[in-house]
């Protein structure tokens, strides 16, 4: 049998070497000496599997290594950090790839009273990381006591998690045109809970290891007789109530050769793929994390583009989680995890079943179409398994997203506002020396954002949503830049005879209410319910104070592109508070040339402008009472139609109509038609849509305005209706006026 050599590593991060008056970064190697010399001594011939030499590397060992005074060839090595004395009192330490440490991976570890070395694992290969010791102050404030840096080294990313076995990163090898497989995206591994039973297996500190390295989801490879509970996500992970789990139900025998035969291992991966597009990495295992783990495992692994001879290895490495394990102690039963890649596959005498043979798995898939194994992969998957199949869009999603060799500093939505300007960094994560020349490009079509392509400074100069794309080498990553559209500027109250009710400023129905970002048309609908065309609105902006609107440039009846019907649903025992604005880019009054029709409504019905200016839709055996306390209104009669034509002066006019609605029984929607807004040298100006609650706040004296009695226009009660009373709220010229 052959023997392993002893790798060593010496440094300690407390002590720092100097050369050349820099400071030396000590580097530390994470792969245990047995898999570092696998990987590294060994090379597979894809031609040939009828060899395996994992059993060279993988000595036979007692499953109690702590009694065995062995080590765990299924753990990682750990980073060593030696402190120049031994903390006095409780202390936490941060590693973080960030300076700031405001990775969301960042690693938190308490060091308890006493403690001068601490091991860290489970890091990331080929990464320079941070590291701070934190220690509390007698004034409450924490201070850092210690810190530095160091490098890891290696390709594998092996997990230490107590009390589960045979946890591994799938990240680290070598995919498509030469980019590694991203690590975090699958980790791979043992149950997590007793086979048949809901018993937890794993503890609080091997959950926050997994949580650590990203894992946000549970997809669970075992069939009936080992899930603990139905297929489905009728239940939640052990990691914690957040994460989703699913069990695919994949039969015990259903693997390795035979998932050609089943669809169980295409039905993981489509679940892979769900989780991935919600940017959740996942945590795979069955019961042991070898067979039913390893078929998806290797069907990623091929799709990504990894060789014949990693994905040989990456097969193999399962057999470095000891000899013998207790699989089901109360029955008596214990299993070999020893997996080779030949034409024997699972080393077990008990149970030497054609389905874990791995060369005959290969031999199936070298049956399918195409020159690669990844090209055959991705035709099998592509074309399926008893109508189990996944769509090319999603398998390149896959591809992408396991593969992607950039890596920036955001994800998921960057909220920005109008004017904000963020420079996106962005790194390669491939290794240097198969693309030292790669360059990444940002670009946007988008006109509400500018992109500047060598740097990834990003402006926004609208509202909306738009993608931001990175790309290098044919591989992209995006994420979408969200620029909240300006909200309408909302009045604080509006004014009842002697009483006051405020503008509830977090119930504004008319979501994105501003016409200011309509450049777009993605908030508005024509009255045709298309969207709203540039060839009848654009929008302009004031040269003095920058304000952008909306302008209508043509006339048009209610059943027309060139003009404009919006619809809300309404909260019944409500009052609400409808405005906006308007003016004539002529300068000249506003008159019967526009035409705005208000409707409450049930049913959605077309609604026939008809030069009606504000239409309230009521049903005289249907009465209002007491919408609030503060508040008697009635209506009576049919449809109460106010015919006057709306007269505003050239200037920006402020508009408000004020109406009840006692329930969604009575009324369902307000809906809004502007009609006959303009023509070629007549256009109207639209801007500041809301519909908002109003709410009593006090009864108050409110001193009459003295331009309102020479200039008193029409009057409504609080129910809309047209009013000669000397109390209530007038309309006129874009002026609330109240009178005694």
């Amino acid at each position: 049998m052959r023997r392993i050599s002893v790798l060593t590593v010496m440094s300690l991060l407390g002590i720092q070497a100097f050369a050349q008056g820099q400071v030396q970064i000590p580097e530390y190697l994470l792969e245990n000496e047995a898999v570092h010399s696998y990987l590294t001594q060994v090379q597979y011939d894809p031609n040939d599997y009828t060899t395996s030499r994992i059993m060279e590397f993988c000595d036979p060992y007692p499953w109690d290594w702590a009694n065995a005074g062995g080590y765990r060839k299924d753990h990682p090595l750990p980073v060593p950090v030696k402190l120049a004395a031994a903390v006095d009192t409780i202390s936490k330490l941060y590693v973080s790839e960030t300076e700031d440490y405001s990775d969301p991976q960042t690693k938190i570890m308490n060091v308890f009273k006493g403690t001068d070395s601490i091991n860290i694992y489970n890091l990331i290969p080929g990464r320079l990381y941070n590291w701070k010791l934190e220690s509390p102050q007698r004034d409450g404030s924490q201070k850092v006591v210690a810190n530095g840096q160091f490098k890891t080294t290696g390709k594998l990313r092996q997990l230490k998690v107590d009390n589960v076995f045979n946890v591994r990163d799938m990240g680290g090898w070598e995919g498509l045109n030469g980019y590694p497989v991203r690590y975090g995206r699958i980790i791979r591994g043992s149950r997590l809970n007793v086979n048949g039973q809901t018993t937890k297996i794993i503890n609080d500190s091997g959950i926050q290891e997994l949580l650590w390295a990203g894992v946000r989801a549970e997809l669970d490879m075992r069939d009936q007789s080992n899930a603990p509970m139905p297929s489905g996500e009728s239940r939640h992970s052990y990691l914690g109530s957040e994460y989703p789990i699913y069990n695919v139900d994949q039969g015990y025998r259903s693997r390795i050769a035979t998932f050609a035969d089943a669809p169980q291992s295409i039905m993981g991966i489509k679940k892979l793929i769900e989780w991935f597009k919600q940017d959740k990495p996942v945590y795979l295992h069955c019961s042991v994390g070898a067979d039913r783990t390893g078929t998806v495992a290797f069907l990623v692994g091929a799709l990504c583009g990894m060789s014949e001879d990693a994905l040989s290895k990456e097969f193999e490495l399962t057999s470095f989680s000891g000899d013998w394990i207790e699989n089901e102690k109360d029955r008596g039963h214990s299993e070999r995890l020893v997996r080779q890649r030949n034409y024997v596959g699972r080393l077990d005498p008990n149970d030497n079943n054609e389905s874990y043979k791995y060369a005959k798995m290969i031999d199936k898939v070298k049956t399918f179409p195409g020159n690669t194994i990844q090209e055959k992969v991705y035709y099998h998957l592509k074309t399926g398994v008893q109508g189990n199949y996944i769509p090319e869009s999603d398998l390149n999603f896959l591809i992408n997203y396991m593969l992607n060799p950039i890596d920036m500093n955001v994800s998921g939505t960057v909220r920005m506002n109008k004017g904000v300007s963020k420079q996106v960094e962005a790194k390669m994560v491939t290794h240097s020396e198969l693309n030292p020349d790669a360059q990444i490009t940002f670009t946007s079509s988008d006109p509400r954002v500018a992109t500047i392509s060598e740097t990834g400074l990003v402006t926004a100069l609208a509202g909306g949503t738009t993608v931001i794309s990175a790309s290098v080498d044919g591989f992209s990553k995006t994420f979408t830049v969200n620029v909240p559209l300006e909200e309408s500027i909302l009045p604080d109250s509006v004014y009842f005879a002697t009483d006051v009710y405020s503008v509830s400023k977090s119930t504004n129905a008319v979501v994105n209410g501003s016409f200011e970002y309509a450049d777009r048309f993605n908030s508005w609908k024509s009255a045709t319910g298309g969207a709203l065309s540039d060839q009848y609105f654009e929008v302009a902006q004031d040269v003095q104070t920058g304000e952008t609107y909306l302008v209508c440039k043509a006339g048009g009846d209610a059943a027309s592109p060139k003009s404009i019907r919006m619809e809300w649903p309404l909260a019944g025992n409500k009052t609400f508070v409808l405005g906006f604005r308007i003016k004539n880019t002529s300068g000249q009054r506003v008159d019967a040339n526009a035409n705005l029709q208000v409707s409450l409504i049930r049913n959605k019905p077309e609604i026939d402008a008809s030069a009606d200016d504000f239409v309230w839709d009521t049903d005289p055996a249907n009465v209002i009472r007491r919408v609030d306390s503060r508040m008697d209104a009635t209506l009576s009669g049919d449809f109460l139609i106010f015919n006057e034509k709306p007269s505003y002066d050239g200037e920006w006019t402020e508009v408000q109509y004020v109406f009840c609605n006692p329930s969604t029984d009575r009324f369902r929607y307000l809906q809004l038609l502007f009609t006959n807004l303009g023509d070629e040298n007549d256009q109207i100006c639209l801007d500041n849509l809301y519909l908002a609650e109003i709410k009593f706040v006090h009864g108050t004296s409110v001193q009459p305005v003295t331009e309102a009695a020479p200039n008193a226009g029409t009057m409504y009660n609080l129910g809309g209706q047209k009013t000669d009373s000397s109390s209530g709220i007038i309309i006129m010229n874009g002026k609330k006026y109240l009178l005694k």
